[in-house]
């Protein structure tokens, strides 16, 4: 494999002048860097791009960081660019608060051309100013397992051009509030505004994993029923439901279809329906507990019933997986607890983790 040595030491061979060449003849390229140049603008207007279809950028959001202000900002400028904002040029914008590469992947026609690995930041003084040294090389198959490897490490696939923008709305709103904020840890997190981040962020906390059926015998989730809306009361039934406590990752299927119809997490511990609702609504006489939720897959609850994830195949694709895994908290094989009635069962953690990412990539 050969490869070349890319530096700043000179200004007519340095990180910019050889990504601005690159650009030029890709269609797709990969941004990976933990620090971004505080405005897109300058550096795209600069490219020829008749030729560039897709810009895929990893960064990271460190929640409680005055960096996450800035960071927004570039995020809003890149999103913005006139190729991008009208649809010209599509653009992605994915997560890893671990990130601390930083990676260049330049594709066309889907042939790997280049990446370069460097200690250069997609900064102005990164990519310019700084003695910075990077490797570039062109291997197909090396840059395809590189690519392959950034793309499993991603927390967060990709950001609505919406979610950013409500993100840079709540930065401006923080400081209007305080507007003498130093650069040191805020009591601030954007991400709380990316609902498939907040939740993936917490499973490794002290939770419990759930699997609840929506519905019953008499009255089964139909499939033009959505489970898309942001928040959510799911009821139990007359018996409490203790150890549901918020923070808990409740995976709910449909009753009949046994499909999969979105993941929640708790935000409230059990509560108890009040007799206004309960002359109102009959129903709620036979499912009177409750705890508010947050719709963790508004995406996917939107069209669940297009996937086939039913959790008899969920099971069984685990278990092929791993034989010596437990479907049950209390080390069990089986969902038959669900067929006696029960409106809850606790998931190991490892099936529920399994669940999750199945839906999480659908």
């Amino acid at each position: 494999m050969t490869f070349s040595i890319i530096n700043n030491l000179t200004a007519s061979q340095n990180h910019s002048i050889r990504l601005k060449e690159l650009f030029s003849q890709s269609d797709s390229v990969l941004i990976v860097s933990p620090f971004l140049m505080g405005d897109f603008t300058d550096f795209l207007s600069e490219l020829e791009l008749h030729a560039l279809k897709k810009i895929h950028l990893v960064t990271t959001l460190p929640p409680r960081s005055f960096d996450q202000i800035k960071k927004i900002n570039s995020l809003v400028s890149l999103i913005d660019f006139p190729k991008i904002k009208s649809g010209e040029i599509a653009c992605q914008v994915s997560l890893n608060n671990k990130l601390h590469g930083k990676i260049y992947i330049l594709k066309n026609n889907d042939e790997h051309i280049a990446a370069i690995v460097s200690s250069a930041n997609f900064t102005d003084s990164g990519l310019a100013r700084n003695h910075e040294w990077g490797i570039e090389f062109s291997d197909g198959e090396t840059i395809a397992k590189l690519e392959q490897d950034i793309l499993n490490t991603l927390e967060v696939r990709q950001i609505e051009f919406d979610q950013i923008h409500r993100m840079h709305e709540a930065a401006n709103d923080f400081l209007n509030q305080q507007p003498e904020t130093e650069e040191r840890k805020i009591d601030l997190d954007l991400t709380e505004h990316i609902s498939a981040y907040n939740w993936h962020q917490k499973l490794d906390e002290n939770i419990d994993y759930f699997l609840k059926p929506i519905g019953y015998t008499d009255a089964p989730v139909e499939t033009n029923r959505l489970f898309n809306r942001a928040t959510e009361r799911l009821h139990f039934s007359k018996q409490r439901p203790n150890g549901v406590k918020p923070g808990d990752i409740l995976i709910t299927y449909g009753v009949g279809t046994t499909k999969i119809l979105s993941i929640y997490r708790a935000t409230s511990y059990p509560l108890y329906v009040s007799e206004e609702e309960m002359e109102e609504e009959e129903w709620l006489e036979r499912w009177p507990w409750y705890v508010t939720a947050e719709n963790m897959t508004t995406s996917y609850g939107a069209r669940w019933s297009y996937h086939n994830f039913t959790i008899g195949g969920l099971r069984q694709d685990f278990l092929n997986q791993y034989p010596e895994g437990d479907i049950t908290a209390v080390g069990g094989k089986t969902l038959g607890a669900l067929q006696f009635g029960k409106d809850k069962l606790n998931l190991s953690e490892d099936f529920a983790k399994f669940i999750i990412e199945k839906i999480r990539n659908a």
